[in-house]
């Protein structure tokens, strides 16, 4: 990846596939911050804020489909203090305890799953950190990044979804951006950085 960016071309997925333990309508999810900081070589840094209420399930899990020549690498999440044991295989079946305070990567055909043990039927607070390398792709005359972020067909409530992206170098105002599924949301360029939001009228 050239480490001076001619020109960037930034499109964006923007849609939501996320399910909470095995009955996701007991759970609801208030937010997702996700902080996107890509390096001089075209990998994204990412941190997600997830704002949460469980009552029901196992697991809760981000999925990432059709990833190509990009690999998810240093997945982690702690909740305040609390740094989550990593696993080196995540079984999907385990019991509630065997995924308790643990988190790991479930492999499947089309894709990865990014998973962690509910741990306690309560308000959570979660904090993931993992790295997408080849976040952006080089083409012919300029570079794009086409990503889904949060896959489509999300079967649970999200009251508001925020998502910024930077570099160490400010993105122009002229820099074309959409967000495809984002309808009613914004995305666009700020002070140098893009940004997204959303929000849903959430039932509690």
């Amino acid at each position: 990846m050239k480490k001076f960016y001619k020109c960037l071309f930034f499109t964006f997925i923007f849609c939501f596939f996320i399910f909470i333990g095995s009955s996701v309508e007991a759970n609801s999810i208030s937010s997702i911050n996700m902080d996107i900081h890509i390096d001089n070589y075209g990998n994204a840094n990412i941190t997600e804020v997830w704002n949460c209420n469980t009552t029901q399930g196992t697991e809760v899990y981000h999925p990432y489909y059709n990833l190509g020549n990009s690999e998810i690498k240093n997945f982690t999440v702690s909740e305040g203090n609390t740094k989550y044991t990593n696993l080196n295989s995540w079984n999907t079946s385990a019991s509630f305890d065997s995924k308790s305070y643990k988190n790991g990567i479930n492999y499947i055909s089309n894709g990865v799953e990014l998973c962690w043990g509910i741990s306690s039927y309560e308000k959570h607070i979660y904090t993931l950190n993992y790295t997408i390398t080849n976040f952006v792709s080089q083409l012919e005359d300029y570079q794009m990044i086409y990503w889904t972020l949060i896959p489509y067909e999300f079967s649970n409530p999200i009251g508001s979804v925020y998502i910024k992206l930077y570099s160490d170098f400010s993105y122009d105002s002229e820099t074309p951006v959409w967000g495809y599924g984002n309808y009613g949301g914004t995305c666009y360029v700020y002070d140098g950085y893009i940004e997204m939001r959303f929000r849903w009228k959430i039932k509690y």
